[in-house]
């Protein structure tokens, strides 16, 4: 009998941590759906990474895709490894970014790789994002000033590789409304105009990226009290807001 509220005790200790994991799930994958370029499965993610960093940040990408459809099965470790994978690559890829919008090729060429550079560099800070979060879950960490460094931390270096993003498709904007094509060379430019003009726009509305949004969100989750409800036949539903 001594032994019984132990027993118990136990026993809801157990239910409150599956609990807790199933919460931390359902937001994980609640932001992994908003993730439109790691969400793509890995052929199409093929199709646009190019060079060196492509083994390195496919590898990574698919490991953190392990870690939330398999909670709890990864480490902290190898989850922090990824992200400093993730920042090497914004970095390599924000660099031939910048160096490619200044190169004065031809503007359908510089088009192209340009989009394509942005593809695989949304990759990389997207991979940056997920992996921030799912330390922050992963540490099991709730302080609030614990959340609100890894929250500050994630959205502002993101903000500066958007303001850097920015800075490098304006610069391509210029050159394409500059360029004048080669002798007889008849060129419509119209497309390359919209393309980038869009890209622009997404990036400087004065409003704060869906990415960081979403990171914020569900960072904020980590210490927010969660409401569940049991129904009679023992089901556990999560109250979302």
């Amino acid at each position: 009998a001594s032994l019984y509220p132990l027993k118990i005790q136990a026993m809801f200790t157990q239910v409150f941590s599956v609990m807790a994991i199933a919460s931390s799930q359902y937001y994980i994958t609640e932001i992994n759906s908003r993730l439109q370029m790691i969400n793509q499965n890995l052929d199409k993610i093929l199709e646009f990474l190019y060079g060196d960093k492509k083994a390195e940040l496919l590898s990574e990408v698919s490991f953190i895709k392990y870690a939330y459809e398999n909670y709890a099965s990864a480490t902290i470790g190898s989850i922090q490894n990824a992200k400093i994978v993730a920042m090497k690559d914004i970095e390599f890829y924000m660099h031939d970014l910048e160096t490619t919008v200044n190169d004065k090729a031809n503007v359908e060429e510089l088009v192209t790789n340009s989009f394509r550079i942005k593809e695989s560099l949304e990759l990389s800070i997207q991979l940056y994002g997920m992996s921030s979060v799912l330390e922050a879950y992963y540490s099991e960490n709730q302080d609030k000033e614990y959340i609100a460094f890894i929250e500050r931390e994630v959205t502002t270096y993101i903000d500066k590789c958007e303001k850097r993003m920015l800075s490098s498709f304006s610069t391509l904007r210029k050159y394409i409304n500059d360029y004048k094509g080669r002798l007889l060379e008849k060129i419509d430019k119209t497309q390359y105009e919209k393309s980038v003009g869009e890209v622009i726009d997404s990036l400087n509305n004065g409003e704060e990226s869906d990415i960081r949004k979403s990171l914020r969100k569900t960072l904020h989750a980590v210490t927010t009290m969660k409401e569940f409800y049991i129904s009679k036949e023992g089901d556990v539903y999560l109250k979302v807001v």
